[in-house]
């Protein structure tokens, strides 16, 4: 398989499974259990894959310099490279593998190469502090493993912490003037699409929770 295929595969089958279970259980195609299953999914692989950036930074700051070399003018062809390349199936739980994903989106942001930076340090967060928060939700929407307050109140501080980390790593993004020497289509592509899934489905996300919170109820996933 190739980097892309395992990618869709993860996020499209991942997305299914509690979807399909929700479906099983209660018999409804439910937009708010679509909508979040797939953005807290979603978030649980970007949180593998920050752990990956902390636990590989070395790699990824020595990488970052060669592929800047190499691909500098054409930022679009590392992107493709990386997403193109054949994965033995032995190597898709590797640190080193998804180590990559870091050192080509730094050519398009030098702060993920770069420990001292927010970028770097609010990503890593995310991944440790949001994980188990994030499989809990998903799995709770159905399976009602606590209290619905409950799980609103684990949604409220998931969903917000998640929209004001891209806030504040967006506006670092502008005021550093980290776009300069970057086509506008490859800022709408690499930083606008994927910070704009963290805009909007924590919006969402929150909405869901402070729903839940209160009515002390699952009703809105149940309809």
């Amino acid at each position: 398989m190739r980097v892309w295929n395992v990618v869709l595969f993860a996020v499209v089958g991942g997305t299914a499974l509690p979807i399909a279970l929700h479906h099983h259980f209660y018999g409804v195609f439910n937009p708010h259990q679509i909508a979040l299953a797939f953005f807290t999914w979603l978030n649980v692989i970007i949180a593998l894959w920050e752990i990956c950036l902390f636990l590989r930074i070395d790699l990824i700051e020595e990488q970052h310099r060669r592929f800047l070399a190499e691909y500098r003018g054409r930022e679009l062809d590392r992107a493709r490279d990386f997403f193109a390349t054949r994965v033995p199936l032995r190597r898709l739980f590797s640190p080193t593998l998804w180590a990559e994903l870091w050192s080509t989106y730094s050519v398009f942001d030098d702060s993920y190469a770069d420990r001292k930076s927010f970028g770097f340090f609010v990503d890593i967060g995310n991944g440790f502090s949001t994980l188990i928060p994030s499989l809990v939700f998903l799995y709770g929407m159905t399976f009602e493993i606590v209290p619905a307050r409950v799980l609103g109140i684990v949604g409220l501080l998931l969903f917000y912490q998640t929209w004001y980390g891209t806030i504040v790593y967006f506006w670092s993004f502008l005021l550093n003037k980290r776009y300069r020497g970057h086509t506008a289509r490859n800022l709408a592509l690499f930083v606008g699409m994927s910070n704009g899934l963290w805009l909007t489905f924590p919006l969402w996300g929150m909405t869901a929770a402070i729903v839940m919170i209160q009515s002390d109820s699952y009703s809105l996933f149940l309809r």
